[in-house]
């Protein structure tokens, strides 16, 4: 249970989805594109300097000390990304009425130009306005995000063809069975184009992107350092050898179910309730996991698999 655990707090601290959309959470943040794509480079070397560090520290601190260090500063991090975020959100306006008159024949083409926002309700002129959109046919959703500072943005383009994906043989198989839980391409064929949120802001400042930035930095700095090599290493030592195969097979089971999950939430939550919301879900997920770091796993330095067996028995 204690391995379960710690493998779906690991995953629910949301770091694949932070490292997969990184330059989208810091271009929303308020960077432009190149700066954005910039700080993702910055941010992979960080994580590859932090592992060293970790791999250095872990056999002098111990792995409970590195997790509730790592698990702590995650969860700070979140905070304070989550607060960032919950402060450039406010006052946005809600265009969703007008973005579902414009739908024609189940697609929407537009360009988000200052003459588009005009035609949104949004005055001329003003400082520069991004714009946060998600929508679905029948069970597939989808989010665009655009910035009107943006020279060389795409224009807004929904798509059944982009947004339907078809069964694949796995998954047509499955849902022969009735044992596919996930969208149904049949009905989504037919299914009318719905815009679910369409959200209209000013673009953060510079500034408040670059205290983004500094957030996530220092989320993947305390990952490297805590979880990011030490769960890996506490969990091979709590297994007991006769138990390992199995219980380890569980364990990361339970690790990929978890991050599928978040994955599959991330788009459509970003989409409806803003970052803010995504961070601070993370953000208690974080406080759980320092717990079970602090009061449910013991220090595994440096102590042989029947020591550490021994701890679990006198517990009973």
């Amino acid at each position: 249970m204690l391995a379960c655990l710690i493998l779906a707090f690991t995953q629910a601290t949301g770091i694949n989805s932070i490292l997969a959309y990184v330059v989208n959470i810091l271009n929303q943040a308020g960077l432009a594109g190149s700066t954005a794509n910039a700080a993702d480079v910055a941010i992979k070397v960080l994580n590859a300097l932090m592992t060293v560090v970790a791999l250095v520290l872990v056999d002098r601190k111990g792995r409970k000390f590195l997790l509730m260090l790592g698990s702590g500063g995650i969860c700070v991090a979140l905070l304070l990304a989550g607060s960032l975020f919950l402060l450039a959100e406010r006052g946005r306006i809600d265009v969703k009425p007008a973005l579902q008159q414009r739908v024609v024949q189940d697609s929407l083409q537009m360009s988000f130009d200052s003459a588009s926002l005009a035609a949104l309700g949004v005055p001329a002129g003003g400082a520069p306005q991004q714009l946060t959109l998600s929508y679905s046919f029948g069970d597939f959703s989808n989010v665009q995000s655009r910035r009107s500072d943006e020279p060389d943005a795409k224009p807004i383009e929904i798509l059944r063809e982009h947004t339907v994906q078809a069964d694949s043989v796995i998954g047509a198989f499955f849902r022969r069975l009735h044992l596919n839980p996930f969208a149904d391409p049949r009905s989504a064929a037919t299914a009318p184009l719905v815009i679910e949120q369409a959200l209209i802001g000013p673009v953060p400042s510079q500034t408040h992107g670059w205290l983004v930035t500094a957030c996530i930095f220092a989320f993947v700095a305390f990952f490297a350092v805590g979880p990011g090599v030490c769960v890996w290493l506490a969990l091979s030592e709590l297994m007991p050898t006769r138990i390992r195969s199995n219980g380890m097979s569980i364990a990361l089971l339970i690790n990929q179910f978890v991050s599928t999950t978040i994955a599959a939430v991330f788009l459509p939550t970003v989409g409806n309730h803003g970052y803010a919301a995504m961070f601070f879900f993370w953000a208690g997920c974080t406080v759980i996991y320092f717990l079970t770091a602090a009061f449910l796993l013991p220090e595994t330095k440096g102590k042989t698999l029947e020591e550490i067996e021994a701890f679990f028995a006198r517990k009973r």
